[in-house]
This record gives structure tokens, sequence and C-alpha cells, in this order.
């Protein structure tokens, strides 16, 4: 968890974005609809006194094992790969939904929505490459809308704290525990597919 989650330009505020990271970075090929690891895709991060979208990679560099795509929010600070990015490259993951999958025979698809939003903003790290910047999820304890999907889900900021995570490192460690908010589920009617 997070492995999967929907961008999809059926919604304004997300076109929007998409629309507005691809103008400032029209050499970037984004992708939208359901993002994968190792995808293209807006993330917001701080730019100057504004907030403003850029494309980024979905996840970080790790040597033999690929590519680290999650962090922990209890721990990030004490990791190596994570610690700067926690300080210095906090950014927020525009999504419509996150996806999980059951663990029975079935292998259930569900999107995960929180109710009255459109939009959701996953609470991400990212640090910049040779190549362009990266960003990770970070994931906190399930709530029980999740918890039987799995233990972990993406720490979501609610929409009027974004700025707050983007730009306020005194916020930090508040946005990081406060209450996660329990989600809608929809079937997909579609079985896992194996992400390796």
């Amino acid at each position: 968890m997070c492995g999967r989650y929907e961008f999809t330009l059926e919604e304004p505020t997300l076109r929007a974005l998409w629309e507005q990271a691809q103008q400032r970075f029209p050499e970037v090929r984004m992708e939208a609809g359901e993002i994968v690891p190792a995808s293209f895709a807006p993330a917001l991060r701080r730019e100057g006194n504004g907030i403003l979208p850029q494309p980024m990679q979905w996840g970080f560099p790790s040597g033999a094992s690929g590519l680290v795509i999650n962090a922990r929010a209890e721990t990030a600070a004490a990791k190596a790969m994570f610690r700067d990015a926690l300080r210095h490259g906090r950014c927020a993951i525009p999504a419509s939904a996150f996806y999980e999958w059951s663990h029975d025979r079935a292998h259930n698809k569900y999107s995960l929505r929180q109710p009255g939003h459109k939009v959701l903003y996953l609470a991400g790290l990212y640090r910049a490459y040779r190549d362009g910047c990266r960003f990770v999820i970070l994931t906190r304890p399930a709530n029980q809308s999740v918890a039987d999907l799995h233990d972990r889900m993406p720490v979501l900021l609610p929409p009027e704290r974004v700025e707050d995570w983007v730009r306020d490192d005194t916020q930090t460690e508040e946005l990081l525990t406060c209450e996660a908010p329990l989600l809608d589920r929809r079937s997909e009617g579609y079985e896992q597919q194996s992400l390796f």
C-alpha cells in the first residue's frame, strides 16, 4: 500500500492541475487514469512563495530492489532515504481515489474515496535526481474503512491543509498523526494483476 491510485481527467480540478503541469514541463509525458509505480504524474510542490504542480515520477530508486514507492509516516524522519525530503521536500499528490485488493480468493479490486470530496490529496515526499524529481507516498496504519483490505493506507491531507503540509515545517508532525477520514469503497470488479 499504496500501490496504485487514480488520477481522472474528468474531474475539473485534476484536469486543471494536469494541464498546468504539462504546460510548464511539455517535455515530460504524464499519465492519467490508473497511476502505477514509475509513472509520471502531477505533484504539488513549493515553488517560491506558491505551490505549483510539477510532473514527477513515482518511486525513489533503490539499487537492486527497484523502486521504493511508499514511506512509513512513523519512521520517515529516522530513515536516511526520507529524512531530508521530510524536512525540505514535502509534496501533495492529487488523486481521485486509491486502490486496494481483497485478500480472499476473488482478489477483488476496490477504489477508495473520501465522501464529499472529488479530489484526495496524498501526503508525499520528493527528491531531485539527475533525470527529474521523484516522489513517494507516505502511509499510516489503516483505519476501519481500509483495515480488512490492508494494514496501511495513505496519509490523506484535508484540502484546506495542503498548503500547511507543503510549506509549513511546524505543521508536519500534526498532519502525519491526525485522524484519518473514513472512506467509501467501490468494487471495481477486477482481479488483481501482479505488479512484478
